[in-house]
């Protein structure tokens, strides 16, 4: 009998957090810091052409995701394509640290 009662606590405990990343400010969040981090990997990178076409698009699709999240159409996407979104999302903020974690010193004087 408590086994049952932990589990259903834990269910929906599991489906409150997973909720709670699905939310729109959440998600605006993750655009506002890949914007951020698009900005500085291309300040940092600006001689490579594939990459600072990488970061416009990434760019460019962050501001229609922050459109997209404050309108009410945001409200009408299953919980399944957010949960892939919200995935896509940080894999790519994943790739955009590398990136700048990646990029070379811009001397090669020893401070």
């Amino acid at each position: 009998m408590l086994h049952r009662i932990n589990k259903y606590f834990r269910k929906t405990l599991q489906k409150h957090r997973q909720k709670r990343q699905l939310t729109a400010r959440e998600f605006n969040r993750i655009a506002e810091e890949m914007l951020y981090l698009a900005h500085i990997a291309e300040r940092i990178n600006p001689e490579q052409n594939q990459t600072l076409d990488n970061l416009r698009t990434i760019k460019t699709e962050m501001d229609k995701l922050s459109q997209l999240v404050n309108s009410r159409e945001f409200t009408k996407i299953p919980d399944q394509a957010r949960l892939e979104l919200r995935e896509s999302m940080l894999t790519t903020r994943k790739k955009l640290m590398e990136t700048i974690n990646g990029a070379q010193p811009p001397t090669t004087t020893l401070q």
